[in-house]
């Protein structure tokens, strides 16, 4: 880092006398924006300047926990032993008496067999109490773990009991432990509904208003690369990095035909989304069939339909035929059928039975997989996977869930052949290690070798921290923190926010990577309205570029920016959370308008 100048100085001088200050306080006494102050307190952190912040932290494992009892006198001592009382809680919340056994046979590692014993103890006295008595009647000598359990020993007078009940105490510390799961998922589910509860409430129609007041640009037909239609959201499966929770109550549809002939000819790419579709096939179907000018349709689901052989032929089929049932003089039409499939969707866990199960077992995949080739002609299969650390190498073919689908097909006499794979444009850091940025896997193409010319997608992406996702451990997910760095401090990175259209079959229309920035109801406003708010919006336009400038302008309604932006995964993430509450929005929207 360069030499630091005046204002880096006053920077550091106002933390060493008052770490808790706020980026807005500190912001305001040194004469900068809220923007440019909390990218100049980032660089400083970064070379080591500043050092030693408090991070809130909201999962309870590895070194996230030692973070949190960073305040504790022997904190580093008590880290590791927290953290397995915190898997001993997930066992006892979670999954059936008959079952953790089960759960825990998993590992293997003879040196953690003794822990895996411990973690079906009847109590978290008697958890504590076995470590306690392991640990003193192994050889001096051992892991790490056994040196700090005789430091705390030692800090008790060698008493076991009175660091028992010291070590209880801690754990017992009110406001020290995370709510339960069900609990935290209310009060989430809370939050969306009051997010998107009110689309189109007295805040966003007054902020329609002035964007109508505004002068065209470009009055006319626009065309897009892609649309989105969302028939309606919803899904049985409740997938732990899910960006809902909450769900819109079903509302009265408007007549889809109005959708499909706005759409028509303003783009030749459509995605049908809003969670898994399997019970809007229909309308699929039939836009397939009403839609002339439209190539590329693309669906999102997540496979639970393919419960057997003859089921997913038939839903296959009836993609096909409607393809198929296209008029000569039409455009060329194909499907793009995505399946999501990744360690979330694939992920065993625990039923309401208290038994374990593959959320959406890879059998059902497999079905897809071998089913897709009959139909190549109409249907391109894609798999849609989340990136986690086995992305960083080969590792992502020979381990986890596409390991099981490859054994699974196996079973079935199929073999599997990778014809092509592709590295991230972009560095990214390995979750499972913190270490040094490294490209992710991101593509994959591969055949069964009975159908050597029918390759399969699979294609990653990243998680960012909505709805459920907001509570996934640090290390699950891979992160685009550095990326978000580059955006915060003005840099160009051909990245951009996503302001194409999406189209609700109950009437509203929305920007495609910000649901709750609404543009209006087909059935109050005509069609062209909609395009002509979209080209006027100064609110999307600033979001599409990623204008540091919103930051600025949520801080000046909302004390809370520097908390937003530590939690936010990426830079969509963060500009996503900025714009999620309507007054915040009204505000930016009339603040861009003034300053235009």
């Amino acid at each position: 880092m360069a030499a630091l100048d005046r204002i880096d100085l006053q920077i550091v001088g106002l933390l060493r006398k008052n770490a808790r200050l706020s980026n807005k306080e500190i912001a305001e006494r040194v004469g900068l924006a809220p923007s440019s102050c909390l990218v100049r307190t980032r660089q400083l952190q970064q070379a080591g300047v500043i050092t030693g912040f408090k991070a809130e932290v909201n999962r309870l494992t590895g070194g996230a926990m030692r973070q949190l009892l960073k305040g504790h006198a022997e904190a580093d001592d008590l880290a590791f032993l927290m953290s397995y009382l915190c898997a001993w809680q997930w066992l006892q919340r979670n999954v059936h008496e008959n079952y953790r056994a089960r759960v825990l046979a998993a590992f293997r590692n003879p040196a953690q067999q003794f822990l895996m014993q411990l973690l079906l103890s009847e109590t978290a006295e008697d958890f504590i109490r076995g470590y306690i008595s392991h640990w003193t009647t192994q050889q001096d000598g051992g892991p790490v773990q056994q040196q700090q359990l005789l430091r705390l020993l030692a800090s008790a007078n060698k008493d076991p009991l009175q660091l028992a009940d010291r070590i209880m105490a801690t754990w017992k510390t009110p406001g020290l432990f995370k709510k339960e799961t069900k609990v935290a998922y209310a009060d989430l589910a809370r939050n969306e509904r009051e997010r998107y509860g009110t689309m189109l409430g007295t805040e966003d129609r007054e902020r329609l208003k002035l964007v109508d007041e505004l002068p065209d640009p470009a009055p006319g037909k626009m065309e897009f690369a892609k649309l989105g239609l969302i028939p309606g959201m919803g899904c049985p499966q409740t997938c732990r990095h899910c960006m809902f929770i909450w769900r819109p109550p079903k509302p009265k549809q408007s007549d889809p035909e109005k959708i499909y002939q706005l759409v028509d000819g303003m783009t030749d790419s459509v995605l049908f989304t809003g969670g898994d579709l399997t019970n809007h096939l229909d309308h699929f179907y039939n836009a397939i069939r009403s839609l002339q000018h439209v190539r590329h349709f693309a669906i999102l689901l997540n496979g639970d339909f393919a419960t057997d052989m003859p089921t997913t032929l038939q839903t296959l089929k009836a993609m096909a035929d409607a393809v198929k049932s296209r008029p000569a003089s039409w455009a060329e039409a194909k499907v793009l059928l995505q399946i999501s499939f990744d360690e979330f969707h694939q992920e065993v866990h625990v039923n309401r039975k208290g038994m374990l199960e593959e959320r959406i077992p890879v059998a059902k995949i497999a079905n897809i997989v071998e089913a897709a080739p009959r139909f190549c002609k109409q249907i391109q299969l894609a798999l849609l996977h989340k990136q986690t650390a086995l992305n960083f190498s080969m590792d992502v073919l020979h381990k986890g869930v596409f390991a099981r689908l490859v054994n699974e097909l196996g079973k079935r006499g199929h073999q599997v052949r990778v014809l092509s794979s592709a590295p991230s444009s972009r560095l990214k850091r390995n979750p499972a290690t913190g270490g040094e940025l490294a490209p992710i896997l991101k593509d994959v193409s591969f055949v069964l070798t009975r159908h050597p010319d029918v390759p399969v997608l699979m294609t990653s992406s990243t998680i960012d921290g909505y709805g459920r996702a907001e509570l996934l451990d640090e290390g699950e997910t891979v992160k685009e923190k550095e990326l978000l760095a580059q955006v915060l401090a003005g840099k160009e990175t051909g990245e951009y926010f996503d302001i194409d259209l999406m189209f609700w079959f109950n009437g509203w229309a929305t920007l495609f990577n910000a649901v709750h920035v609404c543009l209006g109801n087909l059935d109050e406003d005509p069609a062209d309205r909609f395009l002509s708010r979209l080209r006027k919006d100064p609110l999307s336009h600033a979001l599409q570029r990623f204008d540091t400038q919103l930051l600025d302008l949520y801080a000046e309604v909302r004390p809370d920016l520097e908390q937003r932006i530590e939690l936010a995964t990426g830079p969509h993430h963060l500009f996503h959370m900025l714009t999620e509450d309507p007054q915040v929005r009204l505000h930016m929207t009339r603040r861009l308008i003034d300053s235009a």
